[in-house]
């Protein structure tokens, strides 16, 4: 069983892994503290060598976008090649659909949804 850190929904955890460029050694290091004090961000690896962010995150709470304004703000940003934009929309798409499926109230018993 992992240990996660306090209010994240292991259901609604998503891990993430995209190319960067821009990375210095000092501005990973602020740029990483700065992602991991977001709420909701289980964990951050920011690999300078060879240019990569392996986040975990829970989606209901954070996002993708979130985390890549910080990085930006620190000059570190996507890779543009089309892989990495087509896996960054995918991201940004799936954090959408679970933040939805976290308000989502189900109803049962043949009932139709509130409000109907």
């Amino acid at each position: 069983m992992d240990t996660h850190k306090v209010g994240i929904n292991e259901a609604f955890l998503v891990k993430r892994k995209l190319k960067l460029t821009g990375m210095t050694q000092q501005s990973v290091e602020l740029a990483k503290r700065e992602v991991e004090s977001i709420r909701g961000v289980d964990m951050v690896d920011l690999g300078v060598k060879n240019g990569s962010l392996s986040v975990s995150y829970d989606a209901s709470i954070a996002s993708i976008s979130a985390i890549l304004d910080i990085l930006e703000s620190h000059d570190i940003k996507p890779e543009s090649d089309w892989w990495n934009r087509l896996k960054l929309s995918w991201d940004k798409q799936i954090d959408q659909n679970v933040r939805d499926n976290a308000k989502h109230v189900p109803h049962c018993c043949s009932k139709p949804p509130p409000g109907h």
